[in-house]
């Protein structure tokens, strides 16, 4: 019989996702009822895509080539599951009776042992976690020996007998620990009315839900109830969900328990921080494990991603797709308090950053090089806010010069600016400073009339970042400056440290400053009545007290600055 023929790379894109796709020979499209095999590869990069594809096409031909040649019955998966049911019917019926007469096992692997029991149910369950379907063969046969169900040679040793087998060993467990404590409702929620061992009609069975079409509908139900305000907040948690994937495989919705997720958070712990690396890429997750990478994942990213977890099985447990969250409690408790993460720049670092030798020299060759930073000092702005400013956003609001941080499309309808809450909305004024020394407002005022509609036109939108290219050309920077010790990092989100640290130094984080600097006002009358603080006002209360006691004239004379 000829063997099934493969095609070219199996790939397509699909919005910004590759997919595999596999041809069903036509003699096999009638009992399959498709046309095609289609999954999602979870992956935007052509490099990871790749490599998955290969995999998966290989694994498909083979079972194919098993049904088109007879070898492989098409009922077999369900023949197995009633097999086994049948099995852990009879034991349990079999474990009733040796308790009601104090009887001893014929088998000793069906004994109940406390705390051993308990111990064998957590190891079952890792090897369903990791795939181990030797082990799980050393089991069966064990049992096929013991007289448990005939010999070996009476069903085959495959991955999908010994995937069950362990399922119903762990129900069996779990069952008759119960039962020694005297629970025998409990099995009652496991095994269904003696009735439906039959076959059951095929409107009353529980469709399998895989974690990949989970995920696929959790993130389509965010995005239709505008959940996710942007497409850059559906890619990040999409991304830390991706790893419930690489760690535990696309396994059905109703096999994740608590351990399986435990095992996710232990093994994210062992991965290196930058897997898109060269050296990193097309390995697998053992394979990345065994590297012992210097840096792993943080414990503050590990959370971050258990967080967004158990969100998703929240969402899961509300669609009736498992029954409760198993990832309830098992954030991992951090060493560091939040407020360690980021260190303020000091006076001398200040110096330091602003004396080095692209400033003092005027050497940098961008103007968002030299800006931003300084407007990060003296404003408090995140990054994108800053980098992603259009010409109409400076402006002088109550007699004052500000930033107006926003959202808005610019005068064309170009709307792509973006913000992190609702109340990062804001004005922030510009210190004299910025105006008076720097001239900054005539800074943007030529770019406008140079014909750009963005303040720093230089800086491309990369995965919906303007910042992307400034923070990594920082980051460089940054490494080639003297910076004095500190517990947290020092990095360009340092500046907005800084500048909220020098008002709480001086008890001035009042709510003025909390509106300027983008946070959500504490005070119920404040946050909730009236109207939002003038410029006027945020200026006198917040930046006219800025002084941070450093001598940055110099800058004044760049080439970047309005003569």
């Amino acid at each position: 019989m000829p063997r099934i023929a493969r095609s070219p790379n199996h790939l397509y894109l699909k919005g910004t996702t590759y997919y595999f796709r596999h041809v069903v020979p036509s003699a096999l499209r009638h009992s399959l009822g498709r046309s095609e095999i289609r999954m999602s590869l979870r992956t935007g990069y052509l490099a990871e895509a790749r490599p998955k594809a290969r995999i998966l096409a290989s694994g498909v031909k083979q079972v194919l080539t098993r049904i088109q040649d007879g070898e492989l019955p098409m009922d077999d998966f369900d023949r197995i599951k009633l097999f086994l049911r049948d099995f852990l019917e009879r034991f349990l019926k079999e474990n009733e009776q040796i308790s009601i007469n104090n009887l001893t096992p014929p088998n000793p692997i069906l004994q109940y042992v406390p705390g051993k029991t308990e111990e064998l149910i957590d190891h079952l369950k890792g090897l369903l976690i990791s795939r181990d379907y030797g082990t799980m063969r050393e089991y069966m046969v064990l049992a096929a020996e013991g007289g448990v169900f005939g010999p070996p040679q009476s069903f085959d040793l495959t991955d999908e007998f010994a995937h069950e087998f362990t399922k119903n060993l762990i129900a069996y467990y779990r069952i008759i620990s119960r039962r020694a404590e005297g629970d025998y409702a409990f099995e009652n929620s496991i095994l269904p009315p003696q009735s439906t061992w039959a076959s059951p009609p095929e409107a009353d069975k529980k469709p399998i839900v895989m974690l990949s079409e989970a995920l696929e509908r959790y993130k389509a139900d965010k995005i239709a109830t505008k959940r996710w305000k942007s497409e850059k907040s559906a890619s990040d948690v999409m991304s830390t969900l991706s790893c419930l994937i690489d760690v535990l495989g696309d396994i059905p919705m109703d096999t994740i328990d608590r351990q399986a997720v435990r095992h996710v958070r232990d093994t994210l712990l062992q991965l290196p921080t930058h897997r898109n690396k060269k050296i990193f890429k097309g390995k697998t997750i053992a394979e990345l494990i065994a590297m012992e990478p210097d840096k792993t994942i943080s414990v503050r990213t590990v959370n971050n991603n258990l967080t967004n977890a158990s969100t998703f099985f929240t969402w899961c447990e509300d669609e009736g797709l498992i029954d409760r969250n198993p990832c309830h409690r098992l954030k991992i408790k951090e060493e560091k308090d939040d407020i360690e993460h980021r260190s303020p720049f000091t006076t001398k670092d200040l110096h330091n950053l602003f004396h080095a030798p692209e400033y003092a020299q005027d050497t940098f060759k961008r103007p968002s090089e030299f800006w931003v930073p300084i407007l990060g000092l003296y404003t408090g702005a995140r990054r994108e806010e800053l980098c992603q400013l259009h010409i109409e956003d400076v402006r002088q609001e109550d007699g004052v010069w500000v930033l107006d941080i926003n959202n808005n499309p610019n005068i064309n309808g170009f709307d792509r600016k973006k913000i992190k809450k609702p109340h990062s909305k804001r004005l922030i004024p510009l210190h004299p400073f910025l105006v008076d020394v720097m001239r900054f407002p005539e800074f943007v005022k030529q770019q406008g009339g140079n014909g750009h509609l963005r303040v720093f036109p230089e800086l491309v939108r990369i995965n919906t970042n303007y910042g992307h290219r400034f923070g990594e050309r920082f980051s460089e920077f940054r490494k080639t400056v003297a910076l004095e010790a500190s517990e947290g990092a020092k990095v360009f989100h340092s500046f907005r440290h800084t500048f909220a640290d020098f008002f709480k130094q001086r008890g001035l984080q009042s709510d003025p400053f909390h509106q300027t600097f983008g946070h959500k006002l504490g005070k119920l009358a404040a946050s909730t009545y009236g109207g939002r603080f003038p410029a006027s006002l945020c200026f006198e209360k917040v930046i006219s007290h800025l002084d941070y006691g450093v001598d940055l004239s110099h800058l004044a004379k760049s080439k970047f600055v309005p003569r």
